[in-house]
């Protein structure tokens, strides 16, 4: 019975790591791919901002430096210690964004209330989801 409860706690162990491996999003850019140039060139290095419509709260989130797609369900964290409710809401395309904090995941165009632009450096800005592909 020992080695029983031994060999299930030893495999339970090995299954129990980290369930939430990290996204490689460098392997998962579409920025690399050519139906995904025109979007690409239009947000890369762009400013995202968002903007709490309920609040009317702007704020800066970071540059965008990747186009990736994640799967529903799977989590979007990059941290090393993984918030497990941080999951994506739809299978599709997400940005990746870089600020002084670190590089994180966002919904391209989030749900209400929040609201995502991309802006240049003239902070001339655009709604995501009116160029989203």
């Amino acid at each position: 019975m020992k080695k029983l409860l031994l060999t299930i706690l030893v495999i339970c162990s090995l299954l129990g790591g980290n369930a939430y491996a990290e996204i490689n999003w460098q392997k998962r850019n579409l920025c690399e791919k050519s139906e995904y140039k025109d979007l690409c060139s239009i947000i890369l290095n762009k400013k995202l901002v968002g903007i709490n419509t309920i609040a009317n709260f702007k704020f800066e989130k970071g540059k965008i430096i990747a186009l990736i797609i994640v799967k529903k369900g799977e989590n979007m964290s990059l941290l090393q210690d993984p918030d497990e409710g941080y999951v994506a809401k739809y299978t599709g395309e997400y940005l990746v964004y870089k600020n002084a904090d670190g590089i994180f995941i966002t919904e391209f165009a989030p749900s209400y209330p929040m609201e995502h632009f991309i802006c240049d450096n003239s902070n001339n800005c655009i709604n995501a989801n009116s160029i989203r592909s």
